[in-house]
């Protein structure tokens, strides 16, 4: 780009930006061509191979389908390999998927759990190296830097999110806060005592932050200094990001990662906003039929697959996260990276529900509900029988006992309708009315079983 180029604003996800405000941790590879992305990947995969090799669930399913690590010369035998699963994890002994001795493992994390059982990640010295560089990459492409004040809401024990967004913060040069879990109120008086600018927590604990403030009558903009929200760990929405962004007056970026894959810093979103970077220097996802595993085209909805090409203690193959997600179909963003993007997540596979025979995924009914500015962001859908549907929305407490309220309800019912294919009564209700989790939010209660429903 020419100086004067480089002089220029543009707009980048509706905000204006110079090319100084790009951020970058490690610009020589960030801002690599495609097809130089292609030949790291290549490299790396043949080792990758030969780490996963060593774990003997991974041996014993390569041998099963007659593909041995000299048989992967190039990223198009990916397909030659097995995939493996969180049942392969589950299985047998915590240490079963070591490919190293237990004396070189210097960590141990866990998944939360929320699903299963939590899933136990391995990680050498080099490993927690390239983890912390990939999340100081995370942090500098949502543009924080040197300077900034970084607050950490979750947990730092065995959840992977806390510990690990601390070491990249420190890595990147931000002072780093380590509150790790607290009411709502009491991360707001860290805030105002520290002056933080960016902090990571799950989108359901910001909205709790926005809650708190607007009770305790803080003026956001004028008591607060904060900038960037990292935010991810449980399913959102476009439409969640944005009621966020108001309340909190920040600009909230998206992550991705998992536990079975060392943790956040497989993708992140930048400051366009508009899918998130994979850092394909260290993963090669695909995305894949959920039935059948063959591959899927970009802009092609399916289950995300991951293979991490950067882990000694735990390396995997073709790991099938049981997201749902799709490969964005683009060349170039204009922050000037060409490593591919993905969407965000859709949701799990095990987290949608089957109504009347219908599927339905929580963030389908999100993404109607927080159209509506009367909305303050918490909602359940409660499932009591076959054909009854509830779906129970906090509103702003003025709007209650209103005409506007009746309408409101009724255009809810009408949008869910349209959109689900599925008919759903719609309760409004006070704020605070609905239970707030410590974790991940909970937007489902099914209670077909209790009341003899299918």
């Amino acid at each position: 780009m020419d100086a004067a180029s480089a002089r220029c604003w543009r707009c980048l996800g509706g905000v204006a930006f110079t090319e100084v405000e790009l951020q970058f941790r490690n610009p020589s590879v960030e801002k690599l061509p495609r097809k130089e992305i292609l030949k790291i990947q290549e490299r790396k995969l043949k080792a990758a191979v030969e780490r996963a090799f060593q774990v003997p669930f991974i041996r014993r399913k390569m041998r099963e389908q007659d593909v041995a690590p000299d048989d992967i010369r190039g990223l198009e035998d990916l397909s030659k390999l097995p995939f493996t699963t969180k049942e392969d994890l589950l299985k047998g002994d915590l240490f079963d998927a070591l490919a190293v001795p237990r004396s070189s493992v210097v960590r141990v994390h866990t998944s939360s759990g929320t699903t299963n059982r939590p899933v136990v990640t391995f990680y050498t010295r080099s490993d927690l190296e390239t983890w912390s560089e990939l999340l100081a990459r995370n942090l500098a492409a949502t543009g924080a830097k040197p300077g900034d004040v970084f607050l950490n809401t979750a947990g730092q024990g065995m959840f992977t999110g806390g510990l690990g967004y601390i070491a990249g913060a420190e890595r990147l040069g931000l002072t780093v806060v380590p509150m790790g879990p607290a009411s709502p109120e009491r991360q707001l008086e860290v805030m105002k005592i520290f002056g933080i600018t960016v902090f990571h927590a799950i989108p359901s604990f910001a909205l709790r932050i926005a809650d708190a403030a607007e009770r305790l009558g803080i003026d956001i903009e004028r008591e607060l200094s904060l900038r960037i929200g990292i935010l991810g760990a449980e399913p959102w929405t476009e439409e969640m990001r944005r009621l966020i962004e108001k309340r909190l007056s920040i600009k909230a970026y998206n992550n991705y990662g998992a536990a079975e894959l060392g943790g956040p810093g497989v993708a992140v979103e930048c400051i366009a906003q508009r899918g998130m970077h994979v850092w394909e220097d260290h993963f090669i996802v695909e995305v894949v039929d959920p039935k059948t595993g063959e591959q899927l085209e970009p802009e092609e909805d399916g289950e995300l697959v991951v293979t991490p090409l950067w882990r000694e203690a735990m390396p995997l193959l073709r790991y099938r996260t049981g997201d749902v997600a799709r490969i964005l179909d683009e060349k170039r963003c204009e922050c000037g990276r060409e490593m591919a993007k993905i969407s965000w997540i859709h949701g799990r596979l095990d987290d949608m529900i089957k109504v009347r025979g219908i599927g339905l995924y929580p963030s389908a009914v999100e993404k109607v509900i927080l159209r509506h500015p009367e909305v303050n962001g918490e909602y359940l859908v409660v499932l009591e029988g076959y054909d009854d549907v509830k779906v129970q929305v906090e509103v702003k407490e003025q709007i209650l006992n209103t005409e506007r309220a009746e309408e409101l309800a009724e255009q809810l019912s009408r949008e869910l309708k349209a959109t689900t294919m599925l008919k759903m009564r719609v309760e409004l209700l006070p704020p605070g009315s609905l239970p707030r989790s410590e974790g991940k939010a909970r937007r489902v209660l099914d209670l077909r079983r209790v009341h003899g429903g299918g």
